[in-house]
C-alpha cells in the first residue's frame, strides 16, 4: 500500500513540475513582450525551448507478418534517439535507425484472419491526421489474398 501511495505521488509531482518556457516566464511576472527580448537574446537558455512540443522516436515499418490467428510480427526501423516534431524518415541516415521486431498477440486488425484489403482500408482511415508509414512501403506476408 505505502509503495502504490509513494509511486502515486511521484508520479504527481513528475507532471506538476512539466511547463514551457514561456508559461513559466510568465509566471514568474514576466510579459510577452519581456519574453520576445529574452527570447532573442537567448537568455536563460530560452533558445532551447521546445514550447511543449515533444520529441519522439522515428519509426518506419517494414514488414507486418502473420505467424498464426493470434500472433503478428511488425519488423520496424526506429530512430537510436528522439527527434522533434516535423522530422521526417526521409531527412536522416540509414544509421540513424535501428531495426526491432514487436509481437502482436490477438490483435483485432492484424490477424492472420484478415484480407491485405481489409487491413489497407482500416489503416486507410486511421492514417488521417497520423504520420504513419505509406502502406504501399509495407510488405504483408502471411495474410489472406482475398
Amino acid at each position: 500500500m505505502k509503495t502504490a501511495l509513494l509511486f502515486v505521488l511521484f508520479f504527481i509531482a513528475t507532471i506538476c513540475q512539466a511547463q514551457t518556457k514561456l508559461i513559466s516566464h510568465k509566471s514568474h511576472s514576466g510579459s510577452i513582450s519581456t519574453f520576445a527580448k529574452a527570447y532573442h537574446n537567448n537568455l536563460f537558455d530560452i533558445g532551447h525551448s521546445n514550447f511543449g512540443l515533444y520529441e519522439s522516436h522515428i519509426n518506419k515499418v517494414d514488414t507486418i507478418i502473420a505467424i498464426n490467428n493470434s500472433i503478428t510480427l511488425v519488423k520496424y526501423r526506429q530512430s537510436k534517439k528522439e527527434y522533434k516534431q516535423g522530422v521526417k524518415f526521409e531527412d536522416l541516415e540509414k544509421s540513424a535507425f535501428i531495426h526491432k521486431t514487436d509481437t502482436l498477440k490477438n490483435h483485432p486488425i492484424y490477424n492472420k484472419k484478415n484480407t491485405v484489403k481489409s487491413i489497407k482500408a482500416f489503416n486507410t482511415e486511421f492514417a488521417k491526421g497520423h504520420d504513419l508509414t505509406p502502406l504501399n512501403e509495407i510488405v504483408f506476408i502471411g495474410f489472406k489474398k482475398k
